[in-house]
């Protein structure tokens, strides 16, 4: 180590540095003594060591931390709204509130969800100048109508419009999620058929199930079967990326970030090089199929690709970057959704019944409050009143599900606090009258006054198109394994296969990248019932 002596020698041989750490300290002292607790709009700033650094830091490489220190800043003013820098340029507002984080859902030119967009085609698809430079000039909007001003932009050059107008189509209309959840539904218990023979105990991670068996069901029905046989690891690849997703959105350099940039680059190219293969080997785009073939999978894809290569994108975005985004008590309950073929005795799920299932439903509510951590992020376009303040063009807008999702307020109950999971959250009981006139209490699904606080997928035009999809294929999963299993409990493993003394909890490493795996495993022991 060197000695104080040893450091003033160097420093006295380089008085460029000791000139420059001086300047250096001045001013962040300056700044440090300077900067006022608020911003000028009279909106408390989210306290810096470091101005502009050790705020940018934190959410940069520690989401958890941020989004902690974040809230707590809001309930000690007493304030639903927060200001703080991510470059000296660059302004954030962090709100909270079901009126603030509806506020920017609403439609209105002054709030853009484009900016989001960019950030994912720069920083997570690392997509090509050209291509990105086609959803830049693009300022038409996403719906049917161009915005004003932007009427006479070409069809062919409304490409938000088009993304959006096929993710709608075939992601969201009833008969395509339905067409899709079948499939979904025949491929996983192909998965798991092949694994667990009937009536043999076999012990095995429930994560592990879900990241092998039930993500290779998925892929493929998005992507088809042909993709996971020309990439056998790409499964592997998926969860390498979705590790370090959070880390790539927002921009951290190659330099700072190479391991997180190649897991990126290979999932993607494996993806587009396939799309490529496929295409050259004569696959017909244009012909008429079903909702759901083995070589290209779902029928989204295939649009997909279909635009993007008649409008000119590259492989990188077309193939391989739309890839990354789209893969990105029960047993009672359950049981009433299974039907039985009355001549062949196959039982299958009713997708529809089983959606509606009351304590299924808030089940599903529960978890993705809990275990989703994403910060909904908006572009200001034009000055914008929110409240009793107004807020500056230029700047960023966000809500942040891991404030809002943990609000006592909202989601406390006197015997389960919001931070603890609790199945029946969601639950009310209600009188109902069967056909003999007897009166009894039933179970209903509820979020009467808290619809406004729970966003796990977004909202506004920009709102996830697949979410209904997800929905079903979770609750697909649910259903499956609870009806077709017996499940005993064995134990809690670290990752490393060592035992562990606590139950599982949120990774804190995906703070802020939407889902929250748990950061262990648990392992059970799996006895196929049929």
């Amino acid at each position: 180590m060197a000695t104080p002596s040893l450091a003033r020698e160097w420093l006295a041989d380089r008085p460029y540095v000791a000139v420059c750490t001086a300047i250096a300290l001045v001013l962040i002292s300056v700044l440090t003594l300077t900067r006022s607790p608020e911003d000028k709009n009279g909106l408390p700033r989210l306290p810096s060591a470091i101005p502009y650094v050790t705020n940018t830091y934190h959410f940069m490489t520690n989401m958890r931390r941020f989004l902690r220190r974040s809230r707590d800043h809001l309930a000690r003013t007493s304030k639903d709204i927060i200001s703080w820098n991510l470059t000296p340029w660059t302004k954030v507002y962090l709100i909270t509130s079901p009126r603030h984080v509806q506020a920017i859902f609403r439609p209105t030119p002054a709030i853009s969800s484009d900016k989001f967009f960019h950030l994912i085609c720069e920083n997570m698809w690392d997509a090509p100048l050209a291509d990105r430079a086609k959803f830049l000039a693009d300022k038409s909007g996403r719906g049917k109508a161009p915005l004003p001003g932007y009427e006479d932009t070409p069809s062919d050059q409304r490409y938000f419009a088009r993304l959006h107008a096929i993710t709608h189509d075939n992601l969201t209309v009833t008969a395509k999620t339905n067409a899709l959840s079948e499939v979904f539904y025949r491929l996983f218990e192909e998965e798991l058929e092949d694994k667990f023979p009937i009536g043999e105990p076999i012990v095995g991670g429930v994560k592990s199930l879900l990241d092998g068996e039930m993500a290779n069901a998925a892929t493929a029905t998005l992507s088809g079967k042909g993709m996971l046989k020309r990439w056998p690891n790409l499964i592997d690849m998926l969860w390498d990326l979705d590790e370090i997703a959070g880390s790539l959105v927002w921009g951290l350099p190659r330099w700072m970030n190479r391991a997180s940039s190649e897991k990126r680059d290979r999932f993607r190219d494996a993806c587009g090089q396939y799309i490529k293969e496929v295409l050259e080997q004569g696959y017909d785009l244009e012909g008429e199929k079903a909702d759901w073939e083995p070589v290209m999978g779902s029928s989204f894809q295939r649009e997909i690709v279909r635009w993007m290569r008649d409008t000119g994108f590259s492989w990188e975005t077309g193939g391989g970057a739309i890839m990354i985004t789209m893969i990105f008590g029960v047993r009672k309950e359950v049981m009433t959704a299974h039907v039985t073929d009355p001549r062949t005795g196959a039982r299958s799920i009713d997708p529809q019944k089983l959606v509606s299932l009351p304590l299924l439903q808030s089940i599903y509510v529960e978890s993705l409050r809990l275990h989703v951590s994403m910060n909904v992020t908006r572009e200001l376009m034009a000055p914008f009143d929110l409240g009793s303040y107004q807020l500056e063009k230029g700047a960023l807008i966000q809500a942040c599900t891991e404030i809002s999702h943990l609000d006592e307020e909202v989601w406390g109950d006197k015997d389960h606090p919001a931070s603890e999971f609790w199945a029946a959250r969601h639950i009310r009981y209600v009188e109902e009258t069967d056909e003999k006139g007897d009166v009894k209490r039933v179970p209903q699904f509820s979020m009467a006054g808290k619809q406004n606080d729970w966003f796990p997928f977004g909202g506004g035009i920009s709102m996830c198109p697949g979410r209904h999809f997800a929905k079903q294929e979770i609750l697909l999963t649910i259903a499956i394994l609870v009806a077709r299993f017996d499940i005993e409990f064995v134990e809690w493993v670290n990752k490393d296969g060592t035992p562990s003394d606590r139950a599982a909890e949120n990774d804190i490493n995906y703070a802020g990248a939407a889902s929250v795996p748990p950061d262990r495993e648990m392992t059970v022991r799996w006895t196929r019932r049929w």
